[in-house]
């Protein structure tokens, strides 16, 4: 892998670092709004630990994909399949994976971007 993927991965390694005690802040957040996590008889089971794991693989598939466009829109379908899994069960648990999954990984690519455009093609330009 050249310097180039490595310094647009950065961002991709900072979102996935970010999202678990984001997820934690979250959590406790709901407990304070709502109550504790199965205070309506509804348990979350193995949930937390899923949408981390999704997270992570999505932010993996996500930097490989070379083209904004088709990032955009894997990124959509990730939500999409988040929206799926929630809804109409847990909407405040669908509202808050997908705005803090799509949010960070938006970021991620965004300032993956950003690092490509600042640091790459200035470069390319100048030759």
């Amino acid at each position: 892998m050249n310097i180039r993927r490595l310094v647009v991965l950065i961002p991709h390694l900072i979102v996935c670092a970010l999202y678990v005690p984001l997820h934690n802040y979250g959590v406790d957040l709901y407990i304070d709004i709502y109550g504790g996590l199965t205070s309506r008889g509804i348990g979350i089971g193995m949930t937390p630990d899923l949408m981390v794991q999704y997270f992570v693989l999505m932010n993996g598939i996500t930097f490989f994909i070379s083209r904004l466009k088709f990032k955009l829109i894997f990124v959509s379908l990730m939500l999409a399949l988040i929206l799926y899994y929630f809804l109409p069960h847990y909407p405040v648990r669908a509202m808050a994976y997908t705005l803090m999954g799509g949010s960070l990984t938006f970021a991620a690519i965004f300032f993956g971007q950003l690092l490509d455009q600042l640091f790459f093609r200035r470069k390319k330009d100048e030759i």
